[in-house]
């Protein structure tokens, strides 16, 4: 029995645009995939500081995984980890959640006063200072220092997977405490625990 004809009119094309639509979608997916694990998976050795609030790393240090220097909007260096705890806010100026979370933490730092560092940490890649600074001073968060982490080095050091996360250092560095949008209540006790 002689082969069928190849199919002709407007299944042939159709046909055609469903497996480049496919081959697409898969070429997307496994992207996408690459893209995820580097961000999300922890590195073995971290070779170079992670950014300061500019985004960039320090030259010629070598630092413990998750240091960094985020600063305020007045120009004010805090280092993390320093002599005191710190709560890193890790957040992106559009993520409707993050306003009212970073409007917490700047009720709490307000209530601790020096006892802790208090940091907004920006994950957003394409996000500029400008950015940053509204986004702040709209959710009454100004107090707050901020670093830019658009290389993902933070989120990485920090095991962060969801936007809204607060996590608590002690002195040390060391994460005691993580929590999606916790509560003003939470942040405190957390604090109380470190700081004592």
């Amino acid at each position: 029995m002689p082969d069928a004809p190849a199919p002709t009119g407007p299944a042939a094309p159709r046909s055609r645009r469903r497996l480049v639509t496919i081959a697409l979608t898969v070429i997307a997916v496994v992207g996408i995939s690459v893209v995820l694990y580097s961000a999300f998976s922890p590195s073995s050795k971290q070779t170079a500081s992670p950014p300061a609030a500019d985004g960039s790393a320090k030259a010629g240090t070598t630092a413990a995984a998750g240091a960094f220097t985020a600063r305020t909007l007045q120009g004010v260096q805090v280092a993390v980890p320093g002599s005191r705890p710190s709560v890193l806010f890790f957040f992106s100026v559009g993520c409707g959640g993050c306003g009212p979370a970073t409007h917490t933490l700047a009720q709490v730092q307000q209530a601790v006063g020096t006892k802790a560092n208090f940091v907004a940490v920006d994950i957003g890649p394409g996000e500029t200072e400008q950015d940053i600074t509204d986004f702040l001073t709209a959710n009454q968060a100004t107090s707050l220092a901020y670093a830019s982490d658009s290389n993902a080095t933070l989120i990485s050091a920090y095991q962060v997977t969801q936007l809204s996360t607060a996590v608590v250092l002690d002195a040390s560095g060391k994460p005691v405490f993580r929590a999606v949008e916790p509560t003003a209540d939470q942040i405190r006790a957390e604090l109380a625990k470190v700081s004592a």
